[in-house]
């Protein structure tokens, strides 16, 4: 990296560890970083997480709200998750035009933050408006309303003029509905490595199938199982990760009498190894995902993913080429795509190679810190 690049970036999120895929991918992006050069400090407003001493030790400190608020020497400070308006508002008087909003999900312009309807989970596509959007937030159970967010009008007032990063397509389309400037928004692909490839696993005698993420309502696990009780072909799937839908999710594959067939591992701290040893992962999400990065690290790792349509999906997913993108929801065409994948083993192989291709291409870490120089150079010259 060019050594002349600022060394000292703050980044700014909710939980300390790892709770979702916001922090996998501050932990991952603050190792590429601080692998070249630059020092990389974490913040957390919310509380401790899993493996936070793992997640912590990513990062070269980890410093107090009153601390960031203190000192100047940050050249970049990236907020991942919103924190409430007060603190908003003072972190932006205090770092101006080098406070970047990283948009990793729909928060800022859906109270309900699942940007789909109450009733059908209908997926929204439409800018946020403060009275329906407050109807439609409160919509739900009223033991619910305590989780929902608030303040969104003031929210984007002091955001909107600040610059954001994306990692998609698709979400720079929605930052720009919500009143963000085009030149204010910048595209940063994630850096995605892999360190496991198994070249000979596209003749085995049962269907290796994997999902990779959180256990709840809007990755649409409910729905894998679904479209995994419709298969004919003999195959086995692992679920990877935890959440407070895993023994809904139990229950629902009891009943479609596929059991046998699962095996929730939990969360699991490297799920590489495991990734390289599988023949296909299923993307199922219900939600418009901002990006996927479960189904970009399956790809990395030379597994063709089948998804279903949402989101920034098609962004890292090229359909018939590395995997399959199917219509949201529908599980019969998941299962069919499933059951080409086992019955041509020269096409599955045809879709690793080509995914590691396209990976190697596009989601490099050298073209990720090139781009980092880029927005650097931009927010603070």
């Amino acid at each position: 990296m060019n050594c002349s690049m600022p060394n000292k970036i703050l980044f700014i999120g909710g939980p300390t560890g790892f709770a979702g895929g916001i922090e996998q991918y501050a932990f991952q992006t603050a190792k590429f970083l601080r692998e070249n050069g630059l020092r990389v400090d974490w913040c957390g407003f919310g509380e401790t997480h899993r493996d936070a001493q793992r997640f912590c030790s990513g990062f070269d400190r980890i410093v107090s709200v009153e601390q960031i608020l203190t000192t100047d020497d940050y050249k970049l400070v990236a907020l991942h998750k919103l924190p409430e308006l007060g603190l908003l508002t003072r972190l932006r008087l205090k770092f101006g035009e080098r406070l970047v909003f990283w948009a990793h999900d729909h928060d800022l312009y859906c109270p309900r933050r699942h940007y789909y309807t109450p009733f059908g989970r209908s997926n929204c596509h439409r800018a946020f408006a403060p009275l329906r959007c407050w109807l439609c937030a409160h919509v739900t159970r009223p033991h619910n309303w305590k989780s929902l967010h608030s303040n969104h009008s003031a929210l984007l007032s002091e955001l909107k003029g600040h610059h954001a990063v994306v990692l998609s397509n698709f979400m720079a389309e929605n930052l720009r509905k919500n009143g963000f400037t085009a030149e204010k928004i910048h595209l940063l692909n994630p850096a995605i490595q892999s360190f496991y490839y198994i070249s000979n696993k596209f003749y085995t005698k049962v269907l290796n199938i994997i999902y990779v993420g959180q256990l709840i309502r809007g990755k649409g696990v409910d729905l894998m199982l679904e479209a995994l009780g419709k298969l004919t072909i003999p195959w086995h799937a692992r679920i990877v990760g935890d959440g407070p839908d895993r023994t809904m999710l139990e229950t629902v594959a009891s009943r479609l009498g596929i059991r046998d067939h699962l095996e929730f591992t939990g969360w699991l701290e490297n799920p590489e190894t495991i990734l390289s040893q599988s023949d296909v992962a299923v993307f199922p999400s219900r939600w418009q995902e901002p990006f996927g990065l479960s189904g970009a690290e399956a790809q990395v790792h030379g597994v063709p993913v089948v998804a279903f349509d949402v989101g920034g999906v098609r962004e890292w997913l090229q359909d018939g080429i590395t995997g399959y993108v199917v219509p949201p929801q529908d599980t019969t065409a998941m299962a069919d795509r499933l059951t080409k994948l086992f019955q041509d083993s020269t096409l599955r192989q045809s879709l690793s190679e080509n995914a590691r291709q396209l990976m190697q291409e596009r989601f490099s870490p050298e073209h990720f810190l090139a781009d980092f120089q880029k927005l650097l150079a931009e927010v603070s010259p």
